[in-house]
């Protein structure tokens, strides 16, 4: 395992007042399982948009199964893993209340309850989002909308990261997003918290071109990280909701 400070690049500051999105009024497809997105990631991309956008306690009160984002002013990740707030910080120091903090970017999802399939093969990084896909629409799950996912077991190939501050300069496509802390390695055990989203919520869920989003949670349930870049080993319990 390698740990690393670096700039987080886009691919093809304190906590500020709360702002609704830029794009808030476009028309987008209703989600399935309560899935709500707050933010949008091609607004962190281009213009460094890491204003508050949601507070945590008004999340948690609607009592989300899953949640995945980015904590407001750059400065840590935020995942939520079976109802469970986490949020881990790129530098260490003074930390609000969890729920007393705010989001710069959240998608969150509620399924009425899990199915658990067993991955019965290595899945490479190229191949997690189609793995996904074939694994929902094989458990009656339609993967042309959005809906969340846990898993628990090892991860293999992965890259990930902890937004730490904001770079203090530009922001855009090929630009760095945040200052962050990389961890990379082989393999490494933990859960993993999940969307994968229908195609109107590429680029405000997920980085543009993919569909899914992705964070890594520690065995203990204590800390988080973004997933850049993941894949399975055979063995993982895959939790998919139920159809």
């Amino acid at each position: 395992m390698v740990v690393a400070v670096a700039l987080v690049a886009a691919t093809p500051a304190l906590p500020q007042r709360m702002r609704p999105s830029e794009d808030a009024s476009m028309p987008r497809t209703q989600q399935p399982y309560d899935v709500e997105t707050f933010g949008e990631f091609r607004r962190l991309i281009r213009l460094g948009d890491f204003d508050a956008k949601v507070q945590l306690g008004a999340v948690t009160a609607k009592r989300p199964t899953v949640g995945v984002g980015a904590v407001a002013g750059a400065l840590g990740e935020i995942t939520i893993y079976e109802g469970k707030l986490i949020i881990s910080y790129g530098e260490p120091g003074a930390h609000p209340d969890a729920n007393s903090e705010s989001a710069a970017l959240l998608t969150i999802a509620s399924p009425d309850g899990w199915q658990s399939v067993t991955v019965d093969r290595d899945v490479a990084p190229q191949e997690i989002e189609s793995f996904l896909a074939a694994a929902a629409r094989a458990h009656g799950i339609d993967a042309e909308k959005s809906f969340p996912f846990e898993i628990e077991g090892t991860l293999m190939s992965y890259f990930m990261h902890v937004n730490a501050r904001p770079t203090g300069g530009p922001h855009g496509m090929g630009l760095p997003v945040a200052i962050s802390v990389e961890t990379r390695g082989d393999e490494i055990e933990g859960k993993v918290a999940g969307v994968y989203v229908s195609v109107d919520l590429v680029g405000i869920a997920t980085h543009g071109g993919e569909r899914t989003h992705a964070h890594w949670v520690s065995p203990d349930g204590k800390s988080t990280a973004h997933l850049d870049r993941w894949g399975l080993k055979a063995g993982a319990a895959l939790l998919l909701p139920k159809a």
